[in-house]
């Protein structure tokens, strides 16, 4: 799509509100976009969903999009995070024993309170207040308290495998890390992870998708323990070892992250391509 002067004139306003992601071909898609969903005369809110590898900076631009979307629209947003519905420590100690040692990690498919995300949406959907969970990664375990999450125009969806489909089971038999080739020989937890996806089917609803894709799992790992130094820095926590705890961690995302950038490149109606720097290096449409 190429935008009309007026398009273009929304998304230099619509862009002067953004900051890390301050784009004008991306402000222009996103405006595209949302005239398009405004034209079919939808009274739901819409559903604008974020995808990409731990890192990417999902969140950042979540929030860069809600002040945003409130300085130019006018409209609230209501931001849903799937890290909020992770499982807690002693669910996911069940799923180690059951399953597989390696679904004690929080984040992968299996590892999340689908039924409740799926209630929220539903709610938000139909213009009702719900009631989002609370998970503190210090502590990684879920904790009491609930975040309101109110009725807004705009529904913000951030996940890092937001809207994926299930790899092709011929692409399992091979580990692509040595995490896996060590600790998942057999297959078991990949196999296992890979059919949890279609859970997340009636959550993954998405008028405009926007996936952000890194050069390589090289930088995510870097821009990922990046976030960790400032997040222990602002706590006073030890850095000691992050980078191989990272690296470790990621190891568990690695696969589906090399297939949801595939699968993505050509079904998300919005691509934001970021260099080394964390740069936006270009944008794509489909």
């Amino acid at each position: 799509m190429t935008g009309t002067s007026e398009q273009e004139r929304k998304a230099s306003q619509f862009n002067s509100f953004l900051d890390k992601y301050k784009d004008f071909d991306f402000s222009l898609a996103l405006i595209e976009r949302i005239e398009l969903f405004q034209a079919c005369k939808n009274f739901t809110p819409l559903v604008l969903s974020l995808s990409g590898a731990p890192g990417t900076g999902k969140t950042t631009l979540a929030n860069e999009l809600a002040n945003a979307f409130k300085q130019f629209l006018g409209l609230n947003s209501a931001l849903v995070s799937l890290d909020d519905f992770y499982l807690s420590k002693a669910e996911r100690s069940g799923l180690a024993k059951s399953i597989h040692p390696l679904a004690i990690t929080r984040g992968p498919p299996g590892t999340h309170d689908v039924k409740r995300l799926i209630d929220v949406i539903k709610k938000l959907r139909t213009n009702l207040s719900a009631q989002a969970p609370v998970f503190n990664k210090a502590l990684d375990d879920r904790v009491h308290e609930t975040r309101l999450l109110k009725p807004a125009g705009i529904i913000i969806c951030e996940g890092w495998f937001w809207g994926a489909v299930a790899e092709p089971s011929s692409a399992l038999i091979n580990p692509v890390n040595r995490m896996e080739e060590q600790q998942d020989h057999l297959g078991i937890w990949r196999k296992w992870v890979n059919n949890q996806i279609a859970r997340y089917e009636e959550a993954f609803i998405s008028d405009i998708s926007i996936h952000l894709r890194a050069p390589s799992p090289k930088e995510s790992i870097e821009w990922r323990t990046q976030q960790e130094e400032e997040n222990l820095s602002s706590s006073g926590g030890n850095k000691s070892n992050i980078t191989l705890n990272i690296e470790r961690f990621l190891s568990h995302f690695e696969r589906l992250v090399r297939w949801i950038d595939k699968d993505f490149s050509g079904r998300a109606n919005i691509e934001i391509v970021l260099d080394k720097h964390h740069d936006i290096a270009y944008v794509d449409q489909h």
